[in-house]
C-alpha cells in the first residue's frame, strides 16, 4: 500500500518535494487539501471535520490501509482520520501538529483562526509573501 503525505496550512503538496527526493520507495503520493492546491468541493465549508471526511473518502478510494504522514494541520487531520478509521491506516506519523487545548498558537495562526480576521487576511494575501516567509499554523480555507 502507498504512503500518503498530507501538508499543513497554507502549504500544498510541494512542501513534501524535498522529503520525497530522499525516499527510495516509489509509492509515495502527496495530496493537496481542498483550498490549498486542490479545488473546493461544492458547499465545502472548510471545517476540521469536513477536511477529515474528505481525507477519509480519498483514502477509501485507495483501497487498503496506507502509511499516512501529516505535517502541521495535516498532522492534526491525519491523527483524527487514524483515530476514526484505523482500518484505512497501516502506519501513521505526524509532526508539528499540537493537539493540546492549552497550546498557544503563533500570532499568524491566531489571525487565521478568527473567522473575520482570518478571511480578511486570506483575501488580502499575496502568495509570494508566503514563499519568502513560509508561515505555518491554523486552518483557514483558501478561496
Amino acid at each position: 500500500m502507498p504512503a500518503i503525505l498530507i501538508h499543513g496550512v497554507p502549504d500544498t503538496h510541494r512542501v513534501w518535494d524535498g522529503v520525497r527526493r530522499h525516499l527510495t520507495r516509489t509509492d509515495v503520493d502527496a495530496w493537496d487539501l481542498p483550498g490549498f492546491g486542490a479545488p473546493l468541493p461544492t458547499g465545502f465549508e472548510c471545517s476540521k471535520e469536513e477536511y477529515v471526511t474528505w481525507l477519509i473518502e480519498r483514502l477509501e478510494e485507495v483501497g487498503g490501509p496506507v502509511d499516512l504522514v501529516g505535517h502541521d494541520w495535516g498532522c492534526i487531520l491525519t491523527a483524527r482520520v487514524a483515530s476514526l478509521r484505523p482500518d484505512l491506516v497501516r502506519t501513521w506519523a505526524g509532526g508539528n501538529g499540537p493537539v493540546s487545548d492549552q497550546y498557544v498558537w503563533h500570532p499568524l495562526a491566531q489571525i487565521w483562526q478568527d473567522p473575520v480576521e482570518g478571511d480578511r487576511y486570506m483575501d488580502e494575501l499575496e502568495p509570494m509573501s508566503l514563499a519568502r516567509t513560509g508561515p505555518g499554523g491554523g486552518l483557514r480555507c483558501a478561496h
